[in-house]
């Protein structure tokens, strides 16, 4: 039986070429079998390469799925950072911004919902090891954080654990504007005293 050619004989030529054709082809094994029956040896399998390459390029199985879910939501993280930004000019405002349109656009997305009725996804543990979380934490601070590293870990926890919260129980119904008055008044007069706190430190 002749063995088949590594990456179906078309390998990528960077690294991040290759987490996309990874992450590319983990879309599809999702979509055709369904989050639930599909491995890590199924997308290795299909993307024609060995569990251990996909572990070169992925620090394991959640991290791979997780990501690949939020690419399969069309562009879901790329809307709700360009809505934010134009919308919202201090850093807590827009963290307010962001959780009111993650809880209210979440279990609309099909991809996100599935992802998120298996119950990994956004895991505080596995997510704060994405990328695409301190990403976007600097992405809402329009690059410029006067946090330390240690402080954006703990700032991205808090806002993971508020937003598994409400995805897993809304509690009282609320409109967006109710949901965005109620965390303003909580979560921006925190955040603003840390920010200027870590600014004079």
């Amino acid at each position: 039986m002749q063995r088949r050619k590594a990456w179906n004989g078309n390998a990528p030529k960077s690294e991040a070429e290759a987490r996309r054709v990874l992450l590319d082809v983990t879309r599809d094994c999702i979509e055709r079998f369904g989050l639930s029956k599909v491995g890590l040896s199924d997308v290795a399998s299909a993307a024609g390469v060995t569990r251990q390459t996909v572990y070169r390029y992925f620090a394991d199985a959640e991290d791979l799925f997780n990501s690949a879910a939020v690419l399969a939501s069309g562009g879901f993280l790329e809307r709700m950072r360009e809505r934010v930004l134009q919308q919202q000019e201090g850093v807590a405002e827009r963290m307010v911004e962001t959780l009111v349109l993650a809880i209210d656009e979440i279990p609309k997305d099909a991809h996100l919902r599935a992802l998120m009725e298996s119950g990994d996804f956004l895991a505080v543990s596995s997510a704060l090891r994405l990328a695409f979380v301190q990403e976007e934490i600097l992405a809402l601070s329009g690059g410029s954080f006067s946090l330390d590293a240690r402080e954006r870990d703990e700032l991205a926890e808090i806002l993971l654990r508020l937003l598994n919260s409400f995805l897993a129980d809304p509690g009282p119904e609320r409109s967006q504007d109710e949901l965005r008055a109620f965390l303003f008044r909580w979560l921006v007069p925190l955040v603003e005293a840390k920010l200027r706190a870590s600014a004079q430190a």
